[in-house]
């Protein structure tokens, strides 16, 4: 999968996540998904930075950020799992699809730019 793909991805969970927000239009719920917008948009952009970063220590940093907004976007989803597990609404399983689906797609690309960057630092 290419980067533009990913922001492809990326797009069309968001753009899921506000019509959830509308379909559901509670409080709890619409802070849920407007931090999961926040969080995927962060991730897509941290990625990049990611892909770019030249020293070490920005490396480690961005990747430390990418963990942290991974770790809250995943949390959340489970949240939302939890709370439809009793009325298995087809809409929020199907969010949640795709939102597990894009955080496995980010954490396959994270595992090959770190075995990148390990491959890089081990031929120096």
């Amino acid at each position: 999968m290419t980067i533009a793909q990913i922001h492809k991805l990326n797009e069309k969970f968001q753009e899921k996540a506000i019509q959830l927000s509308e379909f559901i239009p509670s409080g709890t719920f619409v802070k849920a998904t407007s931090e999961l917008i926040r969080s995927s948009r962060k991730i897509d952009e941290q990625l990049v930075k990611l892909i770019s970063t030249k020293n070490e220590s920005d490396f480690h940093l961005t990747m430390d950020q990418l963990e942290d907004e991974t770790d809250k976007t995943v949390f959340i989803l489970d949240q939302l799992e939890i709370a439809n597990s009793n009325q298995k609404i087809s809409l929020i399983n199907d969010f949640l699809y795709e939102g597990y689906h894009l955080m496995s797609v980010y954490s396959e690309w994270l595992h090959q730019i770190i075995d990148k960057k390990v491959k890089e630092k081990d031929s120096e």
